[in-house]
């Protein structure tokens, strides 16, 4: 039970920091060289596709976090992957397309 309380907080903190950068579009949250050559006229658009690719790290996060606590099984790994695999996805195409 603690283990699903621990990853439930980390997907907390995950789904947060993605909310900071799609809707107050803190940039800064990224390391610096993951935003350096955004043009100013695609940072919305750059921070919204890098705050969904961390929040649907954190909802991965939850739902596993949720499944463990249901029915302790390893399962729920497969939540988390797909979940990071999503996210992973939306921040490799965001760093691709605007910082060029």
């Amino acid at each position: 039970m603690v283990g699903a309380i621990i990853v439930a907080v980390i997907g907390i903190v995950f789904i947060t920091l993605g909310y900071l950068m799609w809707k107050k579009e803190k940039i800064t949250l990224l390391h610096s060289y993951h935003y350096e050559k955004v043009s100013p006229s695609d940072k919305k658009a750059f921070c919204r596709i890098s705050g969904w690719g961390v929040i649907s790290i954190g909802i991965g996060l939850l739902v596993t976090a949720t499944i463990i606590g249901i029915t302790d099984s390893a399962l729920s790994f497969i939540t988390f992957a797909l979940g990071f695999a999503v996210g992973l996805v939306l921040l490799i195409y965001a760093g691709a397309k605007y910082n060029r």
